[in-house]
């Protein structure tokens, strides 16, 4: 079956997506499935070296643990059936009125199937959760893949930033930002 008829064909009972939040034990496999998406998605939009350099630093235990530890944080995990399609992680930010998603992805295989539509819509309940109005992301600029899912998800750009990450590296982002409905 080719992607096209797989994107088109309607889910099953068992193909539903169902958002639970992650344990300390589902964090190895989060940071698997991000090693797996990254190196398939971003060549070509920064260099393999960064690409290797941001896995180790944003997807270790530790860096990953804080989204499940920390007070208005969260990591929300994507399942297609029985498959582990895709996550979502946030944080508070300095601004009182603004949640941060921090990551977002969902397994090739999944996308154009809602998975990180419902990702999204799990992290604006956290939001409203939290009294929070706006939620806000970073997406590389060249990443257009990502911006029209975004803009599609109601998401504008705020800003651009150039951010340094060490290890002579920076992110070269937009800033987007979606106003939440009460």
């Amino acid at each position: 079956m080719g992607k096209a008829s797989f994107e088109r064909s309607p889910m099953s009972e068992a193909q539903r997506i169902r958002i639970v939040g992650a344990t300390d034990r589902e964090l190895p496999a989060v940071a698997e499935l991000a090693r797996i998406i990254w190196r398939k998605h971003y060549p070509g939009i920064i260099t393999s070296e960064q690409i290797e350099y941001m896995l180790e630093h944003g997807y270790s235990r530790a860096a990953l643990r804080r989204f499940i530890t920390e007070q208005g944080a969260g990591l929300d995990l994507a399942h297609v059936g029985e498959r582990f399609a895709g996550f979502a992680a946030y944080h508070r930010c300095d601004h009182p009125d603004e949640l941060k998603l921090d990551k977002l992805y969902v397994h090739q295989d999944f996308q154009g199937r809602r998975v990180g539509s419902s990702l999204i819509e799990s992290t604006e309940a956290a939001a409203r959760g939290q009294q929070r109005t706006v939620l806000i992301l970073n997406v590389n600029k060249n990443n257009v893949q990502a911006i029209r899912a975004y803009e599609r998800n109601g998401f504008s750009v705020r800003e651009a930033v150039v951010v340094d990450i060490g290890g002579g590296f920076v992110m070269d982002d937009y800033v987007m930002a979606k106003r939440l409905a009460r």
